[in-house]
């Protein structure tokens, strides 16, 4: 008897132990650089600017993960700014690198700032590298700036009049197209 339950007990945490390891090796499949998402967080694939109600922008600041340096949005008061809500694990963020950086570089009279969701400085520079990202970001590991902006989905892409209030937003990846468009609906409100 003592033998039998020896033995159960030996299969029972056998399949355990396997089934743990199963879920390790799930976990652990992609970049070892990468953040894990949170589970609230869902990945949006909207692309169209939508109006927003103009509600204030929250006072966002704190590191850039790239440069160390401070970044405040009210540092840019008096221009339009279009925040980027991004991280280096998120498919939607990745597919709109290049049509985002395009647009920042034809937009000089707009600031691009980004807002960089629980990610890793690591997963950050190298995204900044890859991509050829230039502009600002803000450091958000622990999700509360995001938070405090009203964050969805990502990607997601605010577009902030020379107030900072919130006219446009993007929820999902878009194009370069969708950048723009998103831009004249803050302007022109």
């Amino acid at each position: 008897m003592t033998r039998r339950r020896a033995l159960l007990a030996l299969a029972f945490a056998s399949v355990a132990a396997v089934f743990a390891a199963g879920l390790v090796l799930a976990r652990s499949s992609g970049d070892s650089n990468e953040a894990a998402p949170s589970s609230a967080m869902r990945q949006s694939t909207g692309a169209e600017p939508t109006r927003a109600d103009g509600t204030a922008a929250p006072d966002l600041a704190g590191e850039d993960p790239v440069t160390g340096k401070h970044v405040d949005l009210a540092e840019f008061r008096g221009k339009p700014v279009v925040i980027n809500v991004w991280a280096s694990w998120c498919p939607g963020c990745n597919e709109e690198a290049v049509a985002l950086r395009e647009f920042a570089a034809a937009h000089p009279e707009a600031v691009v700032l980004g807002l960089d969701f629980q990610d890793t400085v690591e997963g950050a520079k190298a995204f900044y590298r890859k991509w050829g990202w230039s502009h600002p970001s803000i450091y958000d590991v622990a999700g509360t700036k995001t938070a405090a902006i009203g964050l969805v989905g990502l990607p997601t892409t605010y577009f902030l009049d020379e107030r900072h209030k919130v006219m446009a937003q993007v929820i999902g990846a878009t194009d370069r197209a969708g950048f723009e468009r998103g831009l004249e609906l803050a302007i022109d409100s």
